[in-house]
């Protein structure tokens, strides 16, 4: 009941008709009739397209490689993170920079001044380029040489640590291979690296497996600890017709996508092969540069075809037209009703 108040609102502020619900709570598809054949062709007003914020892609044919996926997690490189440590026991007497401030090798990060009297302040330096991502230290805070006052880390290069559950896609994955790295939080475009190392053993508690893969990232969009998907190429690139995951609805078996033909919307159902990372392959239903809907795809499923727009000529000419009045009867005394 709930899910269906959601979608009712939603079609009431877009403008569009509440679908059908037919016996058991089974809504009908787009042009869908309770009686007789399908129609699978929707058409939509501009100002709806605009209100789903309808967005499309077009299916490419292109070289893919097949893939293994994998969860993984974004690390800094052991030799791209520093910690920055006072040389004496002191006290913390100037900060000079922020956490998430980007710092040069040798850039003054804060002064100690030493526990010694006549002692001269201490500056304490980055000890390599990177962005500042921790910091252990408040002024007048008393310190000692081991301790860790600032953290450093350089995720221009990053690893992604990709976790393996013990199956047979284990024995597919080989160092060189190549990647590509897939989250909602850099767009579209996944980055690009190569498997660097794996370990030489499983883990005794989980039974999973670490994959390291080695990933450039001039832009920082990955951040050390984010979560992401790791896509493996374990096989050499064929041509193939794929269209974005995200445009696929439906469950295994009963699939379907939107095709977009200027204000037209065809619901189509799909039959789909091997996953490339954030691209599906499409064996049946779409074919090549035709534009497949990614995003208002879902909300489409509960939209109707616009009414058509009524002729002004027709309907003018219907209002000239007179009234026809009845018949008046003569009640035999020279008196008509």
């Amino acid at each position: 009941m709930k899910k269906f108040l959601i979608t009712s609102a939603l079609v009431a502020v877009l403008g569009l008709s509440t679908p059908a619900i037919a016996h058991e709570g089974h809504a009908e598809a787009p042009g869908e009739e309770s009686a007789g054949g399908a129609a699978t062709v929707l058409t939509l007003s501009d100002t709806a397209i605009n209100n789903l914020g309808i967005q499309t892609v077009k299916a490419t044919i292109a070289p893919r490689a097949t893939t293994v996926d994998v969860n993984g997690i974004v690390e800094f490189l052991p030799e791209r993170q520093a910690i920055a440590t006072s040389r004496a026991a002191g006290r913390v007497s100037e900060i000079h920079v922020k956490v998430g401030e980007k710092v040069a090798k040798g850039q003054s990060l804060l002064t100690i001044q030493p526990i010694f009297v006549g002692s001269s302040p201490v500056s304490i330096s980055s000890p390599i380029d990177g962005y500042v991502t921790k910091q252990n230290v408040v002024l007048g805070q008393s310190v000692t040489p081991e301790a860790g006052l600032m953290e450093i880390g350089d995720s221009s290069e990053v690893l992604v640590r990709g976790v393996m559950y013990e199956t047979p896609d284990v024995a597919k994955v080989q160092v060189g291979q190549n990647v590509s790295v897939n989250s909602s939080l850099i767009g579209n475009t996944p980055l690009q690296g190569k498997v660097q190392r794996m370990d030489g053993a499983y883990d005794r508690g989980s039974r999973t497996l670490n994959v390291y893969a080695l990933v450039e990232n001039p832009d920082r969009k990955l951040l050390a600890n984010m979560q992401v998907v790791l896509s493996v190429e374990v096989s050499e690139p064929a041509d193939i017709l794929t269209v974005p995951v995200k445009a696929i609805l439906g469950e295994s078996g009963e699939q379907f996508i939107f095709v977009k033909n200027g204000n037209e919307f065809e619901r189509r159902s799909v039959k789909l092969g091997a996953k490339f990372g954030a691209e599906r392959e499409v064996l049946e239903g779409v074919f090549p540069d035709e534009e497949v809907v990614t995003v208002g795809n879902y909300q489409l499923q509960f939209a109707k075809s616009a009414e058509p727009k009524k002729d002004a000529a027709t309907t003018k000419d219907k209002k000239d037209v007179p009234a026809v009045e009845g018949k008046k009867e003569d009640d035999g005394h020279g008196h008509e009703h």
